[in-house]
């Protein structure tokens, strides 16, 4: 859709041209990624989720679609040309794709690298989008406005990585098949790149650059335990990757590890062993930001930094999980302000009965639909057996 408004509103042929064929690869991807689950719904009803999931009232759906509807369908072309193609285009999704297709690769998944490889060609050439813009934008007097429009793309796309590609890569992704941290791919493929391209362009890096690098050792470790947790909320089955070995090869790639998430999943463990798996499950909600609809996270255990960016804006306090997500929020209030996340449309009455099981039904969720451990608690009888040895 975000294609095809450029290819309709872009007001230079040339944006118009490449949007139009940014619109063809873009509708190839869709076909893709419906034909391929389909094939699976006779081995899970999780598999229509591919269909599904945006459809519904899902948190992770609530959340993506904040995102996309902001960049790429309630702003002008010029806008969706540099917050899409090149904000999240080329600053995340371009270089993952290259990433991911090496690592399915060397994991012997062909297939997969086949079909990510021929989707980053394409991602490459209607990528290209963004940077004319905003040589425009700068040359005419306006590279206060295109700053803004970059650090709003970059911190808004950032927020949806952490829960999206962390998780995969440090705790789904077989241990033997790592070939890298989530931390180490973002500083080559991503903090790198971007600040390279930023500089050639004029741009500077965003004001809350220096926030971002630290949080790649703590953002996506919050969203993978809380996506854990609160398993039966997602339509996939997530892998905990904390067995003793991946718990070695966290502390290794993150030092503390052991002494702040693994002290969480001592006791997730713990439970686990002496048959309390209810232990392991909500009972409540989290808070979410009101700017990236996610779960407000932080570091626990020692160093415990958890804390809520609160902003009172016409009688309505709003919360926010960092200072960068409340400075985006404060750049155009008018935006955001009417925006309800899971939490205020639990508050305000909408979720019935207003529970956990009120809530699954709300969220579209079914029996045989939400998540459980991928691997039936495989990894933490991997510790009672450690100690039955000892």
């Amino acid at each position: 859709l975000a294609e095809a408004r450029m290819a309709r509103f872009s007001k230079a042929p040339g944006n118009r041209n490449m949007a139009t064929f940014g619109t063809l690869d873009e509708n190839r991807y869709g076909q893709i990624q419906l034909f391929f689950p389909h094939a699976n719904i006779k081995r899970s009803r999780q598999w229509d989720w591919a269909h599904k999931a945006m459809h519904t009232n899902d948190w992770a759906a609530i959340a993506a679609r904040s995102f996309f509807d902001d960049i790429m369908l309630s702003r002008d072309a010029i806008a969706v040309s540099i917050m899409l193609t090149f904000g999240f285009e080329t600053g995340f999704t371009n270089m993952q794709f290259l990433g991911l297709a090496a690592d399915a690769s060397e994991a012997g998944d062909h297939t997969f690298a086949s079909l990510i490889s021929s989707v980053q060609t394409d991602e490459a050439r209607h990528a290209q989008q963004g940077g004319p813009s905003l040589k425009i934008l700068i040359e005419n007097g306006q590279k206060e406005e295109a700053q803004k429009l970059v650090d709003v793309s970059i911190c808004r796309a950032w927020k949806l990585f952490s829960v999206l590609t962390g998780p995969i890569m440090d705790y789904y992704t077989p241990l033997e098949h790592r070939s890298q941290s989530f931390k180490e791919f973002m500083v080559e493929w991503i903090i790198v790149q971007f600040e390279r391209q930023l500089a050639d362009l004029g741009l500077d890096a965003p004001w809350f650059w220096e926030d971002l690098t630290k949080d790649l050792d703590v953002t996506h470790h919050g969203m993978h335990l809380g996506v854990w947790y609160w398993r039966p909320t997602v339509w996939w089955n997530p892998a905990a990757g904390a067995s003793p070995e991946d718990r070695e090869w966290l502390e290794e790639k993150y030092p503390g590890w052991n002494k702040t998430w693994g002290k969480c999943w001592d006791v997730i463990t713990e439970n686990l062993n002496n048959g309390r798996e209810d232990l392991t499950l909500p009972e409540t909600l989290p808070y979410v930001c009101n700017m990236c609809q996610l779960p407000i996270v932080g570091t626990p255990g020692e160093g415990w930094n958890v804390r809520d960016y609160p902003l009172e804006h016409e009688g309505r306090l709003y919360h926010f999980g960092s200072e960068a997500d409340r400075w985006c929020f404060e750049q155009d209030p008018e935006r955001y302000k009417e925006h309800q996340n899971l939490i205020d449309r639990f508050l305000s009455g909408q979720v019935q009965p207003a529970d956990l099981p009120g809530t699954l039904a709300y969220m579209n969720l079914g029996p045989g639909e939400m998540g459980k451990d991928a691997h039936d608690y495989a990894w933490a009888a991997a510790f009672k057996k450690q100690v039955s040895a000892a």
